[in-house]
């Protein structure tokens, strides 16, 4: 697998400077906190918010902490999940995760870009119609993208009670909508979700017009990086990010247990 830009080479470091706003531009539906974690929980099907944030540890027994952390999330009907990178506390809790029966699913990384080069290196869409608001036709995109209807409907409903400033991104052609994507704003930075293409009408520049948007709305907000994640089996999307101005960050890992 080919690998995107290094230059982001300190993995600590932009974990610790990006999480914390992604906490408010992907957030969840119901929180709390446990030994400095910070327990997420939805309707279980994103993984980043129904997972348990690792970014701060105060316990004195770890055991404890991830058994407390298990009944939390077996009491909502949810499958115990921790997400891991390089900023996770205390160390060591990926090791303790794997001998308990854990298994990593979906391993993804975070890239981030600068707004300017985004800017330069993607297109307006010309031939195509540019609408910043919500509308069916968004809707539609994103759950037609997703995994499942199910899938869609939580990543709308996140979406949907996002506090910070955001934005809705649809590209339609000749009236019909083809690709779509969200940006929003915290902390400085802005995150990017729900990019999504229609299958037949993937490869003609549409993702680069929404991100191209996306890009200039941040340019607007005063923040000059944007971020995202990407799954590593992904290759296509993966060479799209990089091709635009993306670099990897850190790698983020999901330990769940079933």
């Amino acid at each position: 697998m080919e690998q995107l830009r290094q230059e982001p080479v300190n993995d600590l470091a932009w974990a610790r400077g990006l999480e914390p706003p992604s906490l408010q531009t992907w957030p969840a539906r119901e929180t709390s906190r446990l030994s400095g974690w910070l327990l997420r929980f939805t309707g279980g099907l994103s993984h980043r918010v129904n997972s348990v944030a690792t970014l701060e540890f105060h316990g004195h027994d770890l055991t404890a902490a991830v058994d407390a952390a298990e009944r939390a999330y077996r009491a909502r009907g949810l499958p115990p999940m921790f997400q891991v990178t390089a900023a996770t506390r205390p160390e060591g809790l990926a090791q303790l995760l794997t001998a308990r029966g854990y298994v990593c699913v979906a391993p993804t990384l975070v890239c981030v870009a600068d707004v300017g080069i985004v800017r330069a290196r993607c297109a307006q869409a010309a031939d195509a119609q540019l609408l910043m608001q919500a509308d069916r036709g968004f809707d539609t995109l994103v759950i037609s993208g997703s995994h499942s209807q199910a899938d869609g409907q939580e990543r709308l409903e996140i979406l949907s009670r996002t506090a910070v400033p955001h934005v809705r991104i649809t590209i339609a052609v000749q009236g019909k909508p083809v690709a779509c994507g969200t940006g929003a704003l915290a902390l400085g930075r802005v995150g990017i979700n729900l990019m999504r293409t229609i299958p037949d009408c993937r490869r003609r520049g549409h993702a680069k017009h929404v991100l191209r948007a996306i890009a200039d709305w941040s340019h607007a907000q005063g923040a000059s990086e944007i971020f995202l994640s990407v799954e590593e089996a992904n290759a296509v999307a993966r060479r799209l990010y990089e091709s635009i101005g993306f670099a990897r960050a850190y790698a983020c890992r999901y330990y769940r247990k079933d």
